[in-house]
């Protein structure tokens, strides 16, 4: 059945492209469509609905619905692409790093950039096929109660003789190996430069040999962490900054270091050929808005990306999230592209270097 709504109701949300919105083709078009919907991660529950797809559909009377599939999907948009049977309309939750792989594969539609919350944003963050809506990040988090007087940075952790206490590394190469560089001493922005030196890769793995007899627990995944942490039986464990965040504020005595954090940025993306890519393409326009990126960071406790957001957030609350500028220019953003091209390798070694015990 045909969705039902009138050219006034595409347009009394602020920030929507009056022609697209407006044009007949388009709505004929919109509601011969199948049924809208937009591939999500799981773990955040109905915030999707809230801050999101309910507005839409208020304000355009297209229904969005959440599909929750696997973290890193580039083989569903593959596949998706190369059979035509797309399992969702659109994809939320696609990393830089992902981005990049499916950028190369040519896996994409362009979006439409014609939008004053889209130009509104760094360039660094807007491409013409894939708009990050929030930032998170890795930081250097600890027990209050256990370093009454703080901890800094990775530095800090490496320092067991003056800083005792149980510690946590993720069980990732890639975390693994851009913690214990900055653990180290090695400058944030020479990372990559230093690994990719002659005898680079091997002082990042001497200095993984120089923690891992202090590491209480190498985790997995974020809900283990949450136990552990809740718990009291870590003391220091690097974390992303909006988990170690949602603990602090549910009372468990955290604190965090933003100093050397690095991040990265997730965004919204359509399979090339995606049978609804024109709602997809507005429907991107509409949750550019900054009132609506405001709300999704309230619960996901992830750094908006558009400058006006922190407008929509109460100060005392904007002050914790990562793109609060203070916090930001601590940080470093994650080379993507760097760990495209080595992480298989990095993947190797590491899994060899734990195994070995």
């Amino acid at each position: 059945m045909p969705i039902r709504t009138s050219r006034r109701s595409f347009l009394k949300v602020g920030g929507l492209a009056a022609g697209a919105m407006a044009a007949p083709a388009f709505l004929r078009k919109a509601w011969a469509q199948q049924a809208f919907t937009v591939r999500v991660p799981g773990g955040y529950g109905d915030i999707w609905d809230t801050a999101f797809f309910k507005p839409f559909e208020a304000a355009t009377g297209i229904k969005a619905t959440g599909v929750v599939s696997k973290d890193f999907p580039f083989n569903e948009f593959k596949i998706s692409v190369e059979t035509g049977a797309y399992r969702w309309s659109m994809a939320a939750g696609v990393t830089k790093e992902l981005y990049f792989r499916l950028r190369e594969a040519d896996l994409m539609d362009p979006i439409d950039l014609n939008s004053p919350d889209i130009a509104a944003r760094s360039a660094e963050n807007v491409m013409p096929d894939w708009l990050p809506y929030g930032l998170y990040c890795f930081t250097m988090a600890y027990r209050e109660t256990s370093f009454p007087k703080g901890l800094d940075s990775y530095r800090d952790m490496w320092n067991v003789a003056e800083f005792p206490g149980r510690r946590s590394l993720r069980k990732r190469s890639v975390d693994a190996i851009e913690m214990t560089a900055r653990g180290i001493g090695i400058p944030a922005e020479d990372i990559y430069a230093t690994l990719e030196a002659p005898g680079g890769w091997e002082k990042v793995f001497a200095g993984l040999d120089e923690i891992r007899s202090s590491i209480a627990v190498w985790w997995e995944s974020d809900p283990q962490m949450d136990q552990l942490i809740g718990s009291g039986d870590l003391d220091i464990f690097p974390i992303s900054s909006h988990r170690a965040q949602k603990l602090k504020n549910d009372g468990a005595p955290v604190s965090i270091s933003y100093t050397d954090g690095y991040f990265t940025t997730q965004g919204w993306a359509i399979p090339k050929g995606s049978p609804q890519g024109d709602v997809a393409r507005e429907f991107i326009k509409f949750a550019a808005q900054p009132n609506l990126e405001a709300e999704f960071m309230k619960s996901t406790l992830m750094g908006p990306l558009h400058p006006k957001a922190f407008d929509h957030l109460d100060a005392d609350f904007a002050r914790t999230l990562p793109t609060y500028p203070e916090n930001l220019a601590k940080m470093r953003e994650q080379d993507s592209q760097f760990w495209l091209k080595h992480g298989e390798a990095a993947n190797i070694r590491f899994d060899e270097w734990i195994l070995r015990g």
